[in-house]
């Protein structure tokens, strides 16, 4: 019920694992410590609606570290803007281009920064490596902003059954526009490349961008909890 999380794992440089079923909590103790055994730390996720006690899940050693906000975008609702025409988009496709972690500005908001070793440099290794997996697969939904010749930031996503995945938007480190520009131009490129539905999740610590999001019509569902267990904090 625990299986390895092969993005994280590469990451991290030792084996990560992810909970799939919430029925591995009913497990004695024992039984939970040898599989935990085999990783040096483990996420599960689950619908807060749907998830087993957090007292359970307290006492399997899985810390709660954050809520994930679930939701769908119209793009071909998405408003044209004046302000968006000095914005160059281009795809990884017809520009090809790959992401560096030292191109990118630092995150601030994401769960992976309360697991013990972490910090903004290692993380902003995870989503670039992570991103130029998605980049390989999808090149024609990944997209860097242009500025006045600058690169200000990219947009990953990929298509899916259900609609455009938004997986991932960052500025660059030199950025001299807002994340709201970025956000609207590259989902309006999409929106003009024939997508019509974008969904995706962010933190919920991640203020700015649910402003972004709301502003621009997202319709927000269920959300979903992050817990995370660590072999540092439960020997």
């Amino acid at each position: 019920m625990i299986r390895l999380h092969e993005t994280n794992t590469a990451w991290w440089g030792s084996p990560v694992g992810l909970v799939e079923d919430a029925r591995w909590f009913d497990q004695e103790e024992i039984a939970r410590r040898h599989d935990l055994g085999r990783f040096s730390w483990v996420e599960y996720k689950a619908a807060l609606t749907q998830s087993p006690s957090p007292f359970l899940l307290a006492r399997a050693g899985f810390a709660f570290v954050d809520v994930q906000i679930n939701f769908r975008l119209s793009l071909s609702r998405l408003p044209q803007s004046p302000s968006l025409a000095p914005l160059e988009c281009h795809s990884a496709k017809t520009h090809p281009w790959q992401l560096n972690a030292g191109e990118m500005r630092h995150f601030e908001h994401e769960r992976f920064l309360q697991l013990p070793g972490a910090d903004k440099a290692r993380l902003a290794e995870r989503y670039s490596r992570w991103a130029n997996e998605v980049i390989t697969r999808s090149p024609a939904s990944c997209v860097q902003i242009i500025f006045a010749g600058r690169v200000q930031g990219w947009f990953i996503a990929e298509p899916t059954n259900a609609g455009l995945h938004l997986a991932l938007a960052m500025l660059a480190a030199g950025s001299t526009i807002s994340g709201h520009h970025l956000y609207h131009r590259a989902l309006r490129f999409y929106a003009d490349h024939g997508f019509t539905v974008g969904q995706a999740a962010f933190s919920v610590r991640n203020t700015p961008v649910m402003n972004i999001y709301a502003q621009l019509g997202a319709r927000f569902s269920a959300p979903v909890g992050c817990w995370l267990w660590h072999s540092i904090s439960n020997p």
